[in-house]
């Protein structure tokens, strides 16, 4: 049976704006804990943050180039999140 993927909820920038607002985001990152990158897949689908032809080992090239490793969170209050390049970008379980 497949397990059903997290919800894509946007950017920090957005979600802190949204009706979750900015006191989620901060319970979010004080409650966050890193996971693996395979344990972060398993549950998100990263196709939302894709261009047009670009899998998942370009956005990571591509990140690593830009000298910013991408790390990934899972935090209790429901949100798994990756952060790179100063932003966190959101899911929600």
């Amino acid at each position: 049976m497949n397990e059903m993927k997290a919800k894509f909820e946007g950017t920090c920038d957005r979600f802190r704006q949204s009706s979750c607002g900015d006191n989620s985001w901060r319970i979010m990152m004080k409650i966050r804990k890193e996971i693996s990158e395979r344990e972060f897949l398993r549950k998100v689908d990263v196709k939302v943050l894709l261009d047009e032809g670009e899998t998942w080992k370009d956005y990571k090239g591509n990140a690593r180039r830009e000298g910013d490793p991408i790390k990934f969170y899972k935090s209790s209050n429901g949100l798994m999140f990756l952060q790179h390049a100063g932003f966190e970008f959101i899911w929600s379980i």
